[in-house]
C-alpha cells in the first residue's frame, strides 16, 4: 500500500515502513540504487518517497547535531563568563587593596615630610643658637 499526498500534507509512514528506513539509515545515511530498490520492495513506498525520507532524515540529523554543538558552545561560554566574573571581582578587590595601600603610603609620606620639616627647623634653630651664643 503506497501513501499518497492529501493536499499539502503527506501521510505519515506506517511503523512497518519506518523501521526498515531507520535501519538502512543507521547503516548508511546515503542511498545506493540497490538499497533504494530493496527498501521500495520491503516498504511498499516508491523510490522518490524513500529518497525524500532520507533527505529529511539527513537534514534533521544535521540540525540536531548543529543544535548540540550550539548548546555545548553555550555551556562553555557560560562557564567562561562565570570565570571572567570571578576574575573581575578578584581584580576589583586587588584594585581596592592597592588604593587603600596607596592612601596609607601617602599619609605616611605626609607624616615623614612633617618630621623632616620639624627636623630641618630644629637643625636651623640649633645653628642659629650656636651663632647667637657663639
Amino acid at each position: 500500500m503506497k501513501n499518497k499526498r492529501i493536499g499539502s500534507m503527506a501521510k505519515r509512514f506506517a511503523k512497518h515502513q519506518i523501521e526498515p528506513l531507520k535501519a538502512a539509515f543507521a547503516a548508511s545515511s546515503h542511498l545506493t540504487r540497490k538499497t533504494k530498490m530493496e527498501l521500495a520492495t520491503a516498504t511498499g513506498l516508491d523510490v522518490e518517497q524513500i529518497a525524500s525520507w532520507f533527505n529529511r532524515k539527513r537534514a534533521r540529523t544535521r540540525a540536531r547535531d548543529a543544535l548540540a554543538k550550539l548548546e555545548a558552545a553555550h555551556v562553555r561560554l557560560q562557564q567562561e563568563l562565570e570565570l571572567s566574573r570571578v576574575n573581575e571581582a578578584e581584580l576589583q578587590r586587588e584594585i581596592q587593596e592597592s588604593r587603600s595601600r596607596e592612601a596609607e603610603m601617602e599619609e605616611e609620606n605626609r607624616l615623614l615630610k612633617q618630621r623632616v620639616a620639624i627636623a630641618e627647623g630644629d637643625r636651623q634653630l640649633v645653628s642659629l643658637m650656636r651663632f647667637l651664643n657663639g
